[in-house]
C-alpha cells in the first residue's frame, strides 16, 4: 500500500493516486463494529457464563441480543438513509459502538446487558451499510484497487478480532471470571481508539458530493429492484445464520475440548490475521466474478472450515481457524460487489442496509438456537447445524442468473483495468 494523503475523498472527479491506506482506515470501524463489538462476546461468553451461572441459551442470548440490535439498526438504516447521509450515520454508529462496549461491564442485571448489546448492534449495522458505501464512493473510479479495498474494509474486523484476544483472555485467565466488567472497559477504550481514523476520513468525505449523488441519480423512494437479487438476499440469510454459530461457540468449544486459554487465544489470533489478509486472497474473484458467484465460493470455503474443527486435535483447530477466516468476511464483501454490479451508486447504501437487514434476522435466530441445541445434545451439534446452514448458502447463489446490467459492469471494470485507470 502506497502513502498517499488518506484525506482525499472528493466528488465526481479525483486523481487516480489512490492507496489501499484509507481502506484500511475505514476497515478500523468494522475491527470495532464487528472485532470487539460483537465477536469478542465469544471470548467472555465462558468466564461471564461461569461467574452469573448461565445455561448455553442464556450466554447464546445475549448474542441473539446484539444481533437483534443489528436488526433494528438495519432496517432503521434503510429508513434513515433516506432522509440523512451515509456519512452522518456512519460517525453516529461508530459513537454508539464504542460507547456502549464501554459501559457494557457496569452491571450483571439481564436487562442492562441486553440494553448495550443491542444499542451496540444497531450503531455496529449503520457503520457496516454505510461504511462500505463510503469505501465503494472513494473506489468508484478505481477499478484495480476496489475488489481489494471492499475485502479490506470487511476485513478489518480481524484487527479487532486479534486485539480482543489480547486484552481479554489474559485478564479473565489472570484476575478470573470476576474480571468481565474490566474486559468489557478495556475493549472500550480499544474501540474508542480504533474509531479515531474512520472518523477522520468521514469528516474528510464530500458530503455536498454524496448529496449529489444521491438526490440527482436516482429516486431515493423507490422500492430497489430485488427480483433478481432475492435468491442472494435469502442466501445472506442463511449465512448470517450459520457463521455466528462458529463465532459465537468456538471458543467455549475449544476451552470444552481441555484446550489451554493460551492454546485458545493463538486459535483466535490466526483467525484474526487470517480475516485480515483475506481481502489481499480474494483480490483477483473480487474484482472479476459475480457477486453471486463470490457468495457461493466463499461460503463453500466457510463451510469446510466449520467441518474441521470436529475431526479433533489440536491442528484441526488452527487449520479450520485459517480456512474460516479467510473465508467468512469474503460472503459480505461479495453482497457489496453484487450491489454495485446490479445498482446506480446512489443505492449502495440502502441496498446494503437492506440486505443487513436479512443478515441481521439469521444472525439474531443463529446463536440462541444453537445454544439452545447445545443445551441438550452438545457443542459439536451447534458445528454441524452451522454446517448445514451454511451449504443452503452456498448452493442457493447459483440459482441466479447474472443479469446483463452486472455483465456490462463487470466488461467495464474489465476495460478500467486493462486502461490502467
Amino acid at each position: 500500500m502506497s502513502s498517499t494523503p488518506a484525506c482525499s475523498i472528493t466528488g465526481s472527479h479525483y486523481t487516480p493516486r489512490l492507496s489501499l491506506w484509507p481502506a484500511f482506515g475505514f476497515g478500523l470501524s468494522m475491527a470495532l463494529a464487528n472485532g470487539l463489538g460483537r465477536f469478542a462476546y465469544a471470548l467472555l461468553l465462558p468466564g461471564m457464563s461461569a461467574d452469573l451461572h448461565w445455561s448455553y441459551a442464556q450466554a447464546g442470548w445475549l448474542n441473539s441480543a446484539n444481533a437483534l440490535g443489528y436488526v433494528l439498526g438495519a432496517a432503521s438504516g434503510y429508513l434513515l438513509l433516506r432522509r440523512f447521509s451515509a456519512r452522518l450515520l456512519f460517525v453516529v454508529g461508530l459513537w454508539l459502538c464504542f460507547l456502549t462496549l464501554a459501559v457494557t461491564g457496569l452491571s450483571a442485571n439481564i436487562g442492562w446487558l441486553s440494553t448495550q448489546r443491542i444499542l451496540n448492534g444497531i450503531g455496529a449495522a449503520w457503520v457496516s451499510a454505510c461504511g462500505i458505501a463510503l469505501v465503494l464512493f472513494y473506489y468508484r473510479h478505481a477499478a484495480r484497487q476496489r475488489g481489494a479495498a471492499t475485502g479490506l474494509f470487511f476485513g478489518g474486523a480481524g484487527i479487532g478480532i486479534v486485539l480482543s484476544g489480547f486484552l481479554v483472555n489474559p485478564l479473565l485467565a489472570i484476575i478470573g471470571n470476576s474480571a468481565w466488567p474490566t474486559a468489557w472497559l478495556a475493549l472500550g477504550v480499544a474501540g474508542a481508539l480504533a474509531a479515531i481514523w474512520p472518523l477522520r476520513l468521514a469528516q474528510c468525505t464530500d458530503e455536498a458530493a454524496v448529496t449529489k449523488t444521491v438526490t440527482v441519480t436516482e429516486n431515493m423512494t423507490e422500492p430497489l429492484p430485488l427480483a433478481h437479487l432475492g435468491v442472494c438476499l435469502v442466501a445472506y440469510f442463511f449465512f448470517a445464520t450459520s457463521y455466528i454459530i462458529y463465532m459465537t461457540f468456538i471458543f467455549a468449544w475449544i476451552r470444552g475440548q481441555g484446550l489451554s486459554w493460551q492454546f485458545g487465544t493463538a486459535a483466535w489470533t490466526l483467525l484474526g490475521v487470517a480475516i485480515l489478509v483475506s481481502a489481499f486472497l480474494w483480490q483477483r474473484p473480487l474484482s472479476r466474478l459475480p457477486g453471486a458467484q463470490i457468495l457461493s465460493i466463499s461460503c463453500g470455503v466457510t463451510l469446510l472450515g466449520t467441518l474441521i474443527p470436529l475431526i479433533g486435535g489440536h491442528i484441526s483447530v488452527l487449520t479450520s481457524s485459517v480456512v474460516f477466516g479467510v473465508s467468512v468476511f469474503i460472503a459480505p464483501a461479495a453482497i457489496a460487489v453484487l450491489l454495485r454490479q446490479n445498482l446506480a451508486a446512489s443505492r449502495f447504501a440502502q441496498a446494503m442496509a437492506l440486505f443487513n437487514l436479512s443478515f441481521a434476522i439469521g444472525q439474531t435466530i443463529g446463536p440462541y438456537a444453537a445454544g439452545a441445541l447445545s443445551d441438550h445434545y452438545g457443542l459439536n451439534s451447534s458445528l454441524w447445524l452451522g454446517t448445514a446452514l451454511l451449504g443452503v448458502a452456498a448452493i442457493l447463489p447459483w440459482l441466479v442468473r447474472t443479469p446483463a446490467a452486472a455483465r456490462r459492469a463487470i466488461k467495464a471494470d474489465r476495460r478500467l483495468r486493462e486502461g490502467n485507470v
